[in-house]
C-alpha cells in the first residue's frame, strides 16, 4: 500500500471512531473520555459482596469514575425522592416486604425495540421472571439505532444534578436528564467492561437547555440518536432501586450516584418496526419487482 493510501485509512479510521463515540452525546449522553480514558478499575467492596458469584466473576473490574471521592456528600434535593427519605439508600433498603425485592436472586431489564417497551423484571424462586415494571421508552433513530445485544448497568446518577456534556462545546448542561442516567456497559467474560458509546438509559428534558432545539423532544418511538429515554424517570428509578438496592452515595464531574448492589443486565432485542429481516418470499417480490422495471426500462429504450 503506498504511503498516500495508508494516510488516508489511517484519517478514515480516527474519523469513524470520533463518530461513534458522539452518537449518543448529540442527544443527551456527556462524553466521559475526557475523565475516564480506560474506564477499567476495581469494583466497590459494597458492590462485591452484594453480588452473586456469577457476577463477580464477570464484574472483577467494572468502569469507575476517575474523579469520584470516598467521603459520601449530602445528597442533592430530589422531588422524586418519597417523603421522610433523605437519599435513595435509605429508600432501597427500606423495603417493608420482599415482593419486590430480589437481592437473592436476579434482575434484568429488556427492551423490545419492535414495540418500544422497557421491562423491568425479577427472577422468582421458582425460576420463572416476575414483571416488576413497564413502560414506553424512546430510541435511537433510523440513522443512529440503539443496538440490539446484551449490556449492564452497575451505577445510576439518580438525583437532579446528573449533568450533560454537550459534544462540541463540551459544556456542562443540567437537567437535561431530568433526574436520571444509567450508563450501559459492554461487559467481556474476563470481567473487563467499558461504556459503549456513551449510550445509556436516562430522562430527558431538552427545555433545560437552547442547545438542543434541533432534538425531537419524544420520550417514545425512534427519535434518540441511541439511548433509551425514559418518559417517567422518576417511577423507574424507584422501582429499579427498590428491586436491587444501592450503596453509598458517590460524587464526580457528572453529579451524585449510586453503585446498585448488584450490577443488572440489560437485553436489548427484536427488530425496529419496518426493518425486520427479509424473508425468501420478500426476496424473491423484490427480485420479480426490479426484473419488471428493468424490462420497462429495456422496452423504453426500444421504443425510443
Amino acid at each position: 500500500m503506498a504511503p498516500s493510501q495508508s494516510k488516508t485509512l489511517v484519517l478514515v479510521l480516527v474519523l469513524l471512531n470520533g463518530w461513534g463515540a458522539l452518537a449518543c452525546a448529540q442527544q443527551g449522553s456527556p462524553s466521559t473520555s475526557r475523565f475516564h480514558p480506560s474506564w477499567r478499575a476495581e469494583m466497590p467492596l459494597e458492590v462485591g459482596r452484594a453480588a452473586a458469584a456469577t457476577s463477580r466473576s464477570i464484574f472483577s473490574s467494572a468502569p469507575r469514575d476517575a474523579a469520584s471521592s470516598d467521603i459520601q456528600p449530602p445528597a442533592p434535593h430530589d422531588p422524586c425522592l418519597p417523603a421522610l427519605y433523605t437519599n435513595w439508600q435509605e429508600f432501597g433498603d427500606d423495603t417493608p416486604d420482599d415482593k419486590h425485592r430480589h437481592e437473592s436472586s436476579s434482575v434484568r431489564i429488556i427492551i423490545d425495540r419492535s414495540q418500544f417497551v422497557l421491562f423491568l423484571e425479577g427472577l422468582r424462586s421458582d425460576g420463572s421472571w416476575e414483571e416488576i415494571y413497564r413502560t414506553t421508552v424512546a430510541l435511537g433513530d433510523p440513522y443512529s439505532p440503539t443496538p440490539e445485544g446484551e449490556f449492564w448497568i452497575n451505577h445510576v446518577y439518580s438525583y437532579p444534578d446528573v449533568t450533560f456534556f454537550h459534544a462540541a462545546s463540551q459544556q456542562p448542561i443540567a437537567g437535561l436528564y431530568d433526574g436520571f442516567f444509567a450508563p450501559l456497559l459492554a461487559c467481556d467474560q474476563r470481567g473487563h467492561c467499558q461504556r459503549h458509546n456513551d449510550l445509556g438509559i436516562h430522562g430527558f428534558q431538552p427545555a433545560a437547555s437552547p442547545l438542543t432545539a434541533s432534538w425531537p423532544p419524544d420520550t417514545y418511538g425512534a427519535v434518540s440518536a441511541g439511548c433509551i429515554r425514559l418518559p417517567d424517570p422518576c417511577a423507574f428509578k424507584a422501582a429499579l432501586i427498590r428491586a436491587v438496592g444501592v450503596g453509598g452515595l458517590r460524587k464526580n464531574d457528572r453529579g451524585a450516584y449510586h453503585w446498585l448492589k448488584k450490577p443488572v443486565r440489560v437485553l436489548i432485542d427484536d427488530y425496529y418496526p419496518g426493518t425486520e429481516p427479509p424473508t425468501l418470499v420478500s426476496v424473491f417480490e423484490k427480485g420479480i419487482q426490479q426484473f419488471q422495471e428493468g424490462l420497462k426500462s429495456l422496452w423504453g429504450g426500444f421504443v425510443q
